[in-house]
């Protein structure tokens, strides 16, 4: 991968990206190394994450290692990956996450126990494991991938939208626990994205075109709309901001959009 105009913008910093094979993930990825960071691509599908390291950069600047988030261990060899391949942590994106869409009194047991497992716990050893190596460094920027099912619910969505609240809650909780010493703490909140994850909805015939309509900016987000915004969390530019979630929706979530009326209704302001 060339690097791109903005190279020095983590030139000579380590980035640690979680669920990096495909998708938000990947593309999170590419735009950190194309501005001059070092990368570590984690996923639990090793091979996956492998030629997406391959495809990505083909370079030193680039490695893959298999990791299963839920499992404290693998984070922690992960995190110990960043520190001997390349010296630092200096960015974490904990993206890694999974998704279904279940009717609440359909979800059993170890499928709720799973979703926490990954999307909360998997979170919380993520942050924890690289802040041991931000402290002592007195630096650091962590990225979470939330959502906007963390404030505005759907339907058969409650496992998933229960983590992601907590998500939200451990991203500000943490941001106050690691504030003086020097590690930002942000998240993102992506609306539906056009992955593989989103696939049954953005390319269903019908439904894909009727779920557009509610999303003001009439299209339906690219991964590297949600790299741009955590690329800029985990930035010098972002210097100064930490407990905050940056919205990425297309406006789905201000309001539900409507057709203009050529004329005023009665009464309307003006």
């Amino acid at each position: 991968m060339e690097r791109s105009e903005t190279t020095s913008r983590f030139d000579g910093r380590v980035a640690l990206v979680t669920g990096a094979a495909h998708g938000i993930g990947r593309s999170i990825a590419g735009r950190l190394l194309s501005q001059g960071a070092s990368v570590v691509i984690a996923d639990i599908d090793g091979s996956a994450a492998a030629a997406t390291a391959a495809e990505l950069g083909g370079d030193d600047a680039v490695v893959a290692v298999t990791c299963d988030i839920s499992n404290r261990a693998e984070v922690e060899q992960a995190v110990k990956r960043c520190v001997d391949q390349f010296g630092s942590l200096d960015v974490l994106a904990a993206n890694a996450a999974s998704a279904d869409v279940v009717n609440l009194m359909e979800i059993s047991e170890n499928a709720w126990r799973r979703m926490l497992d990954v999307n909360l716990t998997g979170a919380f050893f993520s942050i924890q494991e690289a802040a041991r190596v931000m402290i002592p460094q007195g630096r650091g920027a962590i990225v979470f991938t939330a959502s906007t099912n963390a404030f505005w619910v759907e339907a058969n969505t409650a496992h998933y939208s229960a983590t992601k609240f907590g998500v939200l809650g451990l991203m500000k909780t943490a941001a106050l626990d690691l504030a003086r010493f020097g590690v930002r703490v942000n998240a993102v909140s992506p609306g539906i994205v056009d992955t593989r994850l989103a696939a049954h909805l953005v390319h269903d015939p019908v439904q894909g075109p009727d779920y557009l309509k509610r999303i003001p900016l009439g299209r339906y987000a690219h991964p590297r709309n949600i790299a741009d915004a955590v690329a800029f969390l985990a930035s010098d530019e972002a210097s100064y901001i930490t407990g905050e979630n940056l919205v990425v929706d297309g406006g789905v979530t201000i309001g539900a959009p409507i057709d203009v009326p050529a004329e005023p209704l009665p009464g309307a302001l003006r």
